[in-house]
């Protein structure tokens, strides 16, 4: 005859995020492809209606794993591609379809 019986078990792995900085009315974005924090960049900005793009160049501030502060260079409300357009990088317009 066996007996049940409940035991602890220990975790072996942790899942959690380590704050190291909280920032308060920052402007940010999608962290893009390319480019690194502290950094200034060409990103393409789109048009009103989507169906162009401008580049314009951004500087970039702290980042994290998913996004990055815009220091300059964007409002509110603007869309940006931060896909790899590096395939563009010899134009300063495009047509988005």
């Amino acid at each position: 005859m066996v007996r049940c019986q409940r035991v602890l078990v220990p975790i072996s792995a942790v899942d959690g995020t380590i704050v190291l900085e909280r920032l308060n009315d920052v402007l940010n974005v999608g962290r893009p492809t390319f480019g690194q924090g502290q950094s200034t960049i060409g990103i393409f900005v789109l048009s009103a209606d989507g169906t162009e793009a401008e580049r314009r160049q951004v500087t970039l501030g702290r980042y994290s794993v998913s996004t990055v502060e815009i220091v300059s260079g964007l409002k509110e409300g603007d869309r940006v591609i931060v896909s790899d357009t590096s395939t563009y990088d010899s134009y300063n317009r495009i047509r988005v379809r």
